[in-house]
């Protein structure tokens, strides 16, 4: 069986550099009100005082106010004054009113302001290159000591290509790839964290205790290195939180705990069922002391310069508000392709329905208190997602367990591929359940699990449907005639590429199992209709008079929502049996 775990390091530069000359070739194409409202951010964090940075909306003019965690304030404000900057400015290449806080009606960036701004976002994606590179090596060297396949060169390109990515960052404008990178370096750190050997042994026969391996040492300092990173990421993105259950789970029980035996062995060729008897779980306050110090310290740290001022109550209450805007509904204008997207359908479909078919008087009473559907508030959208979160959790908990127990490195066991089917399963329960999703948030789900697609035909599988639902599901961002070109070439290129190169490496099956099965070719065929109608017949047939404007992003958002709630389910299942697999 062959393993390409190699990644040359010139790769990865050169293919940095090629990708961020065909990105810079973007910066002229279409930006969404995003850039304006980074590009407020920037100023705010130029021109004000710390203490003003929430509560500034340019005396109610602008929409754009800062609405992300401190970290990621902090990071607008690197940008924004650092040497650079600061000799563009002077210079007169990047003017003054680039940084100046602007009202929302007159906003309007300079061309070198747009290329500055883009330019921030190419650089910032040095970090995903980093994640990528990190967490694809690290999955490569783990699945070769345990003789499984997996293409390293194959998974870093279609992490770093990944279009979904490339739309959202390099033409409507965000830093996905950045916040996408962080997760995939503290994935990479708990993934080479669960490859160690972690018992503590007591000989009965001495009455002596032997110390920990530097094996388990170093296992340590990479699960610490893992919770670290993720705590930083959530002092950069709040949105991340619904992951935090599965870290929390997942650490609690395998780093916090350590096994004791006190027998001897000379070998493990006795019944499995008699080694585990022996082991006994013993919870370490020192790592627990030690993981919740450096976890606190990454997260609670951004937000120490906020709570020394003299109005810190008031500063907590204020930044709290901005980070979970309750008010703006249950979901977004654009609604995302999930669970809430088709009890909407579901609901203006019956409502459609119960006004043209006629009912008994006594039948429409009882149903028209139920018509529209009712709206969940945040409390009960809270409580669902937190429910959906449950198995991930339960997992994690039995395979922190389960991987402490030497026994279990004499099978095909992986902790690590349990922990990114984990991270998989929860970015999806997080964009089907949560409150206010955008659509942009199913790429947390699509980034990690590229990390397996080259490790068996049903991950792979996964990762392709996942992938050619939600990445379609962003066609409609970019939603001008001049990007159409552009995006179906982004989309079809890739998953075309991805395809064909995913089916020459996955190692042959019993029978020469197929990649892609009918289910896909039907779904093929249903979205290029769907994009036929979307950007040809609707223009053309409806949208000169004004009428159903918004039917083809319900039409995607519907279409796509019951494509990956098919491909949540699947993904739960695979979970689940990696989780318990003997």
């Amino acid at each position: 069986m062959t393993n390409r775990t190699a990644l040359p390091f010139k790769a990865v530069v050169l293919t940095f550099l090629i990708l961020s000359a065909l990105k810079y070739l973007l910066i002229p194409t279409y930006r969404s009100t995003d850039f304006d409202v980074h590009r407020n951010w920037l100023a705010i964090t130029h021109h004000l005082q710390i203490w003003e940075w929430y509560f500034d909306d340019v005396d109610g003019r602008t929409v754009h106010t800062l609405d992300y965690p401190p970290l990621f304030a902090f990071f607008e404000s690197f940008l924004s004054n650092n040497y650079v900057t600061g000799a563009l400015l002077r210079s007169g290449w990047l003017d003054a009113r680039c940084l100046d806080l602007l009202p929302d009606v007159d906003n309007e960036p300079s061309e070198n302001c747009v290329k500055f701004h883009r330019g921030t976002v190419i650089l910032s994606d040095i970090v995903l290159f980093f994640g990528a590179y990190l967490a694809s090596t690290s999955m490569g060297k783990i699945l070769r000591d345990n003789n499984r396949p997996h293409n390293t060169l194959l998974t870093f390109i279609l992490i770093v290509t990944n279009p979904g990515l490339i739309m959202l960052d390099h033409v409507h404008f965000q830093y996905n790839g950045m916040m996408l990178g962080i997760l995939l370096c503290s994935i990479a750190c708990i993934t080479r964290g669960s490859n160690h050997k972690m018992v503590d042994e007591v000989t009965e026969q001495h009455g002596e205790d032997r110390s920990e391996t530097k094996s388990c040492q170093s296992h340590q300092l990479w699960e610490l290195g893992g919770a670290a990173t993720f705590a930083a990421l959530l002092a950069m993105k709040h949105l991340y939180l619904t992951l935090a259950p599965l870290y929390l789970f997942y650490l609690l029980r395998h780093h916090c705990f350590i096994v004791k035996k006190e027998i001897n062995y000379k070998s493990y060729t006795y019944r499995k069922e008699t080694h585990q008897s022996e082991m006994k779980f013993h919870f370490s306050w020192k790592r627990f002391f030690i993981l919740a110090a450096v976890t606190l310290a990454c997260f609670l740290g951004p937000f120490i310069p906020f709570l020394m001022q003299s109005n810190s109550i008031e500063q907590l209450e204020q930044m709290l508000q901005r980070l979970f805007p309750f008010g703006r509904g249950l979901v977004h204008y654009y609604w995302a392709a999930n669970i809430w997207a088709l009890y909407l359908f579901a609901s203006r479909v019956s409502t459609f329905a119960f006004r043209r078919v006629p009912i008994p008087g006594d039948i429409r009473s009882i149903v028209e208190p139920f018509v529209p559907f009712p709206e969940p508030t945040p409390g009960v959208v809270a409580i669902i997602l937190l429910i959906g979160l449950v198995p991930s959790m339960i997992y994690a908990w039995n395979v922190g367990t389960s991987s402490l127990k030497r026994w279990w490195q004499l099978n095909s066991f992986i902790p690590a591929m349990f922990f990114i089917h984990g991270v998989v399963f929860s970015s999806f329960s997080a964009f089907m359940l949560g409150f206010h999703v955008h659509e942009k948030a199913i790429m947390t789900a699509i980034v990690p699990l590229t990390l397996l697609a080259t490790t068996s035909c049903y991950s792979a599988r996964l990762f392709i449907r996942t992938s050619y639902f939600g990445i379609f599901a962003l066609l409609p961002l970019l939603f001008r005639t001049e990007e159409l070109l552009l995006k179906v070439a982004l989309y079809v290129t890739w998953l075309s590429g991805a395809i064909c190169t995913l089916q020459s490496v996955l190692p042959k099956t019993k029978g020469n199992e197929k990649l892609l099965t009918l289910f896909d070719y039907i779904a093929f065929f249903i979205l290029a209709c769907l994009l036929l109608f979307m950007e040809v017949i609707h223009p053309i047939v409806f949208l000169p008079s004004g009428r159903l404007e918004f039917l083809p992003l319900m039409a995607v958002s519907v279409a796509c929502g019951l494509g990956l709630v098919y491909c949540w389910m699947e993904s739960s299942v695979i979970m689940i049996v990696t989780a318990t697999k003997r």
